[in-house]
């Protein structure tokens, strides 16, 4: 039978004891298996283990002769078959043997009574036959062939026609055609058409015996499984169950039969037996934990009431009811920390107002000190703003030093380039006056050049006046020949003029250029002068400028640390404020513990009633 059991947490003592409805205080319950409902019904023969594995067993049964049944039924028809095919083969041999001579001397007679007495040899297998001549003409048949007479005629025409054996098997019919031997070609041939319905009749009647037996030993034998499955499995099963069902009430004096056994359900009995004395152990120190568990729930009352008076600021409480033996030192320390607590509490209160006055004395000093520094950081940060305006006004001369400086040697550098200017001037100047000298030697030459041609001109009339006529157009050219020298003479003489005049005019720009050089020169002197005397005051100045910039670093770390005191001032102030609160308000505590020396309570209840 198959139990359903529900694992529930409930007091550690058996249901039999009267204080099991008395859970034990501030321990979790150990666990106990309670039964559930059991099924009924249907559901409970069909949830069973024995249900389930009977079902199992048939079901398997059931399937392994399914298997076999089916496989000798194919093996049947296979041999049926078979049988009729072979059958067939070696009756149409037989008988073609015997119809040899009747063929040879077409013997229609004689071949009509051979297939007769075939037929009725064979019975029922056999559906017909037929003989053919040949020429392929039928000699004689037998049966009622049907619409299977055409399909045997045209195999004992292939037989006829390839020599040989020819057969077919479908429907469950077999055919089989021979041809008949002869010299050279073949005689004749031979069909016969068989049946398997009669064998499969008879084969059928053994079938059905055969599944009748097999099915009777089959449900007796499922019985007999049956019945030593019941015995075998089910019984212990049951008796396992119904120990089970009495642990699980709290019942442990079971004895179980299955112990002795030598199998599973042995070991089963071995482990619940094992479970169940386990089980008894665990409800006797349950019990013995409850009876601890109400001697401590009896010091826990006590030390809650002496707690409560503690927790009240009274440090007059001690505990004088003895407790039970393993609890009475948790009561002799907790007297002796009162005591302890009270002496230090007593101290603490002495420190405590000690404290405050000294407290009182430091927040006093630390204002003072406070305001003082207050006076310092501020004379020091007007001191350092004084110093970084007047560094500020330093390092605007030293950079208008350094700007004028800037300029003056741009000045000296512009000097220094036009006097170059002046002397490419001058060598310039120099350069037109030998020019112009050159110049004034061309043109002698070309006055020279002028007065010969002149010459060779008047030359040339004269000697064209001797020429007379002919030499008139030389004549003419003698003549436009000195007036062009004349001309040239005339122009040189200009040019001379003017080259004369410009190197009067160059030599006195040449002096004028000279007498400018050398003023520019005195004036890039003096500036020489000035961007030394500029240089000098700018390197001074970025001295100052240095040194003031120094002081300020100091002035403001001086500044710097200052503040940093001042902070730490007013944070000391503040502390020191602080700890004047927080000695108050411990006086202020102290005052809520009772010290004093009235004695001690009695016990717990009666000291928390006082």
């Amino acid at each position: 039978m198959k139990v359903r059991a529900l694992r529930l947490f409930r007091s550690g003592r058996s249901s039999r004891d009267p204080a099991a409805g008395k859970p034990d205080a501030g321990k979790p319950a150990d666990p106990v298996w309670i039964p559930g409902k059991p099924a009924t019904g249907i559901r409970r023969v069909v949830g069973s283990v024995f249900a389930q594995v009977a079902g199992l067993v048939v079901l398997s049964s059931l399937v392994v002769a399914a298997v076999l049944a089916a496989q000798v039924w194919r093996l049947s028809d296979k041999a049926t078959e078979t049988g009729i095919a072979g059958t067939a083969r070696h009756s149409v041999e037989a008988t073609a043997a015997s119809l040899l001579p009747s063929v040879r001397f077409r013997d229609e007679a004689r071949l009509a009574q051979i297939l007769k007495e075939k037929a009725q040899s064979a019975g029922t297998d056999l559906l017909g036959g037929l003989v053919l001549g040949a020429e392929g003409e039928v000699l004689a048949r037998t049966g009622n062939l049907g619409d299977r007479e055409a399909a045997l005629l045209a195999l004992a025409q292939k037989a006829l026609a390839e020599g040989g054996r020819q057969g077919m098997l479908g429907d469950f019919v077999a055919t089989e055609a021979v041809a008949l031997p002869g010299e050279g070609a073949p005689l004749g041939a031979l069909a016969m058409a068989w049946t398997d319905s009669a064998m499969r009749a008879s084969i059928l009647r053994d079938k059905h015996i055969m599944l009748v037996s097999a099915a009777a030993s089959l449900c007796l034998m499922l019985v007999v499984s049956l019945v030593l499955l019941r015995r075998i499995v089910l019984a212990p099963l049951s008796a396992l169950r119904r120990g089970m069902s009495r642990v699980a009430a709290g019942d442990y004096d079971v004895t179980l039969r299955a112990e002795r056994r030598r199998d599973e359900f042995g070991e089963l009995g071995r482990n619940l037996a094992d479970l169940t004395k386990t089980l008894a152990r665990g409800r006797d120190a349950q019990e013995a934990r409850g009876r601890a568990h109400e001697a401590q729930n009896q010091v826990v009352r006590h030390l809650s009431d002496a707690l409560d008076a503690l927790a009240g600021g009274s440090l007059r409480h001690t505990i004088i009811e003895a407790f039970p033996g393993e609890y009475e030192e948790l009561r002799a320390n907790y007297n002796r920390a009162v005591e302890s607590l009270r002496a230090t509490m007593t101290e603490v209160n002495s420190g405590a107002l000690n404290i405050h006055s000294s407290a009182e004395e430091i927040a006093r000093a630390s204002d003072d000190l406070s305001r003082r520094t207050e006076t310092q950081a501020a004379t020091l940060e007007q001191t350092a703003a004084a110093l970084d305006e007047m560094l500020a006004r330093v390092r605007e001369a030293a950079q208008a030093a350094r700007d004028a400086e800037s300029s003056v040697q741009t000045a000296s550098k512009l000097a220094d380039q036009n006097g170059e200017v002046m002397r490419s001037a001058i060598e310039a100047m120099g350069g037109i006056e030998r020019s112009s000298q050159q110049i004034n030697e061309i043109i002698g030459v070309i006055d020279d050049i002028a007065f010969q041609t002149n010459l060779l001109a008047l030359n040339a009339g004269v000697e064209a006046a001797r020429a007379g006529a002919s030499g008139k157009g030389f004549a003419v050219v003698a003549s436009e020949v000195r007036a062009l020298a004349q001309r040239s003479s005339d122009a040189a003489q200009q040019i001379k003029t003017l080259i004369s005049g410009s190197a009067d005019r160059v030599r006195d720009g040449v002096e004028l250029v000279e007498r400018s050089g050398e003023a520019l020169g005195e004036v890039v002197a003096q500036v020489s002068q000035i961007s030394t005397l500029v240089s000098n005051i700018a390197g001074v100045a970025a001295e100052q400028a240095q040194g003031l910039n120094e002081i300020n670093v100091g002035v403001s770390n001086l500044d710097r640390v200052t503040q940093q005191n001042a902070a730490m001032v007013e944070e000391s102030t503040a502390a020191a404020h602080m700890l004047r609160g927080d000695a108050g308000r411990l006086s202020d505590l102290m005052r809520g513990f009772s010290v004093g020396e009235e004695g001690a309570a009695p016990s717990g209840r009666a000291s928390a009633a006082a």
